[in-house]
């Protein structure tokens, strides 16, 4: 750091560079870039940090050395002088879940965002950013003494161990060392696959669904099922309008992943898609589910008369009567609307899907080949 007014200004430009996956790391820019390079000159007094930031598809299912050559080619167009890429793909290695992986030599760095769970995400990103970046320019800066390589978010971490593999161009892997990782690993990938906006994507189906449950509700025979089923099989059937609309979504949309039998990796692989992409399908469906439901108990305390509803129902009605008539409208409307309905968007739809989203960056990879 520097110790007085009068001691001299970096004179030496340095430069990270970030290449991240579109989707998963939109936001990383503008919330975060600045930050990284303020964390970069608070930590280096000799030089001027500034990062880059830029967006592309590429695959990073396989690990960085699958990706190693052209990163390389990548970084050396930009002069970068160090470059870490961030993927919101999970990464496995010998079984175990990849948080980082550092090809020290060239030098690059793979950070795999789910593998650093689904909370304060945003200062872990910068952090681990940061000290990659730091911690790889030190090694080859011949005005350092780099000592031995470690990012302190890295080492300081009880939830990640550091691993050295025997050869090959990965010099240090950062795995997840917790017997939760497989449960962080599954948060992250529901963060990065932001459920909450499947709500877009179903708005035409939740149009329907409204237009039914509007025909339902002044029914008087709704009402009457509303009062006799109760509160335990009314619960079974909004789990069954939701389970029903997930699963539909899934097979009209070919979301689930069949893997080979033979091939343990991408076995695991398909188990982790195909959970991840039932949980986003399924927070996604209940958000909807419960806006529709405070649309129909709205229309419903203002469209039918307390009285007509009391001798239909023949004992005194209070607001519980309401909300039951408006909780089996909204289900019998999601089952019976919103299943025969298409959707506004399909991306929406299939941004919740990593099998969907892996394919199509290798088919962009391979198109920009």
């Amino acid at each position: 750091m520097s110790e007085s007014p009068g001691d001299a200004a970096p004179t030496t430009a340095r430069t990270l560079g970030v290449l991240a996956e579109p989707e998963v790391t939109a936001e990383f820019a503008g919330r975060n870039g600045r930050e990284v390079g303020r964390l970069l000159n608070l930590a280096d007094d000799r030089h001027e940090w500034s990062v880059e930031i830029e967006y592309q598809d590429f695959t990073a299912s396989d690990g960085l050395a699958a990706m190693l050559e052209p990163m390389r080619k990548h970084r050396a167009r930009r002069s970068w002088d160090v470059m870490v890429c961030l993927t919101d793909l999970p990464v496995r290695s010998g079984g175990r879940t990849v948080v980082v992986e550092v090809a020290l030599g060239e030098p690059i760095s793979l950070v795999s965002l789910p593998a650093l769970g689904a909370f304060n995400i945003d200062r872990r990103v910068r952090s681990a950013v940061a000290d990659l970046g730091w911690a790889m320019h030190r090694h080859f800066d011949p005005e350092d003494d780099a000592g031995e390589f470690g990012p302190p978010s890295l080492h300081g971490s009880r939830r990640v161990e550091k691993a050295v593999p025997d050869g090959g161009p990965i010099e240090f892997r950062y795995l997840s060392a917790t017997r939760l990782g497989r449960g962080r690993l599954l948060a992250g990938m529901l963060r990065a696959n932001r459920p909450w906006r499947l709500v877009f994507g179903l708005r035409s189906a939740m149009a329907a669904a409204i237009a039914t449950g509007a025909f339902a509700l002044v029914t008087n025979t709704i009402w009457q099922l509303a009062d006799l089923l109760g509160a335990l099989r009314l619960t079974f059937l909004t789990v069954l309008a939701i389970s029903l609309m997930v699963f539909w979504i899934i097979t009209q949309h070919d979301l689930w992943e069949s893997p080979r039998r033979d091939d343990l990796l991408e076995r695991y692989k398909a188990s982790l898609y195909n959970t991840s992409t039932v949980w986003s399908l399924t927070i996604g469906v209940v958000i909807s589910y419960v806006m529709l439901f405070l649309a129909v108990l709205l229309a419903a305390v203002f469209a039918i008369d307390d009285g007509l509803l009391a001798l239909t129902l023949q004992h005194p009605v209070s607001v519980l009567d309401f909300m039951e008539v408006a909780w089996m409208t909204t289900s019998a409307a999601l089952i019976g609307g919103a299943l025969g309905s298409g959707f506004e968007s399909k991306d929406d739809i299939l941004r919740a899907a990593y099998g969907q989203r892996e394919r199509h960056r290798r088919q962009s990879v391979e198109a920009d080949e």
